[in-house]
């Protein structure tokens, strides 16, 4: 019998394998693809964080409360008279108040129109608390509604709490 390290040195059952040629070109393209696809996936992680983080820093499009919708001006249509201007600031030259762009219908004597401050926009009462509930923006122009909210009044005996002097 021969013994083990004879064995593994004779050639007469098997050759050793060959090694196989690696061409460098295919190993340098190997590298690139692998770089390439390591860069993708590390943008669209930056993106994905990106676009995560921009749409947690604006707020939703929620709706005004109650309160804050019922505090915002409103006046009796009257096509004959001067209150179909209405003015929010003298920048803006007041806008004509013709229709409601929710309803779409033309307003007509005696109407209750809600005015929006910021932007002067007009509308059916109606129209606009329903809209204000679940929006916080104009529906013509989409400028966002600041609202302040009315005095609190006091709990026992109902006169509204002065405001806060600023120091």
């Amino acid at each position: 019998m021969r013994s083990p390290a004879r064995f593994l040195q004779s050639s007469d059952h098997a050759e050793p394998p060959s090694s196989l040629p690696i061409d460098s070109d295919i190993v340098v393209i190997l590298a690139a693809l692998l770089c390439g696809l390591i860069s993708v996936v590390g943008l669209a992680l930056v993106a994905r964080c990106a676009w995560l983080r921009r749409s947690a820093s604006t707020p939703p499009n929620k709706g005004l409360k109650k309160k804050a919708v019922q505090a915002l001006p409103t006046l009796s249509f009257d096509s004959s008279s001067s209150n179909t201007t209405a003015s929010p600031d003298a920048a803006s030259g007041g806008v004509k108040l013709v229709d409601c762009a929710i309803c779409l219908a033309e307003f007509a004597d005696g109407d209750v129109v809600r005015v929006l401050p910021q932007c002067g926009h007009g509308f059916h009462t109606g129209c606009i608390d329903t809209w204000l509930q679940s929006h916080s923006s104009c529906p013509s122009c989409r400028r966002i509604l600041v609202v302040t909210a009315p005095p609190s009044r006091c709990q026992s005996c109902g006169v509204k709490a002065a405001p806060k002097a600023r120091s």
